[in-house]
């Protein structure tokens, strides 16, 4: 992806003396200008950070640690999140095995999400302390589960993640500030208009792929008022959306018994069938097959009744 030069690979975004394993990376996700990984270090390293975008990182486990200066003294990490910007420093040696995640993204688009400039003074509470936070934990074992499954919805899954977990620290690190007219408008639900333009888009994007950047900007919000703006219309988030849009068209498709699984699978955007399978029996209690059967033992019902 773009933040890694070609022919590099993740351990080129920064330098350790002894190479880190990486247990999962999101290199192939179609994320947009985001990069996540699992990471697991050796015992004694040196670990030299020059940070040129945000970088969220999230420590599993304690470690013994000193910041490479004149008489740095070895005091033990904690678990909890840390979050460097721009220009922030960060070069240390460790003396324990370490297990993170981290997520890196480019200046720009951290700031389409959290709607301002990415400057110094943000996000100050989670800067250089380890912060413990549930929310973080959840959010970034959500990123991990979606690529290790796949990513069967495609990449609006993880954007849409990325744009909550950027407003959740932004939300919980400042103070808000007075609203403007994006933030009075966005305060309610997406107009009904706005709504059924949403779904027009959505329905006719099923079987390709859905960007989150498109659906805000179809209806003329910011990725962070939208994601507020649909939930209250909706009760639902960006991919619960599409997901729920799948199955709404998958329900059809089956419901005419003219189209073989494979075949609804593929149309309503679902990574395969066995995908289809999960989702559709998670959202409606039964599987496509024994639905097809409901629906056609009804349909039969309905012809002799009215024959």
């Amino acid at each position: 992806m773009a933040m890694i030069a070609d022919g590099k690979g993740p351990e080129s975004l920064y330098t350790q003396t002894n190479a880190p394993t990486f247990l999962l990376t999101s290199e192939r996700s179609g994320w947009r200008e985001a990069f996540f990984a699992e990471v697991q270090g050796s015992p004694h390293n040196v670990t030299d950070h020059g940070h040129t975008r945000f970088c969220l990182q999230l420590y599993h486990q304690p470690g013994l640690h000193r910041p490479l200066k004149k008489n740095a003294v070895w005091t033990t990490r904690g678990v909890g999140c840390r979050v460097n910007l721009p220009g922030d420093e960060q070069r240390c040696e460790t003396r324990s095995r370490t297990r993170n995640q981290f997520l890196f993204i480019e200046t720009q688009r951290v700031e389409a999400i959290i709607d301002r400039p990415l400057r110094s003074g943000c996000l100050d509470r989670f800067r250089g302390a380890i912060t413990p936070s549930p929310m973080v934990n959840s959010i970034m074992a959500a990123l991990s589960h979606d690529l290790e499954q796949g990513q069967p919805a495609g990449s609006v899954v993880g954007d849409s993640l990325i744009a909550a977990l950027l407003t959740w620290l932004d939300g919980v690190a400042t103070s808000a500030p007075a609203p403007g007219p994006a933030d009075v408008r966005a305060s309610g639900p997406l107009a009904h208009r706005d709504l059924a333009r949403l779904i027009e888009y959505v329905d006719g994007a099923l079987d390709g792929a859905l960007s989150l950047d498109d659906m805000a900007g179809l209806v003329g919000l910011s990725l962070r008022h939208f994601r507020r703006a649909l939930n209250a219309a909706t009760g639902q988030s960006p991919h619960q959306f599409v997901l729920s849009r799948r199955i709404e068209r998958a329900r059809g498709m089956i419901a005419t018994n003219r189209f073989c699984l494979a075949d609804v699978a593929a149309a309503t955007g679902f990574a395969d069938q066995s995908h289809m399978t999960r989702v559709f029996r998670q959202a409606t209690g039964v599987t496509p097959s024994a639905y097809r059967i409901q629906q056609v033992g009804q349909s039969r019902l309905v012809g002799a009744t009215k024959a």
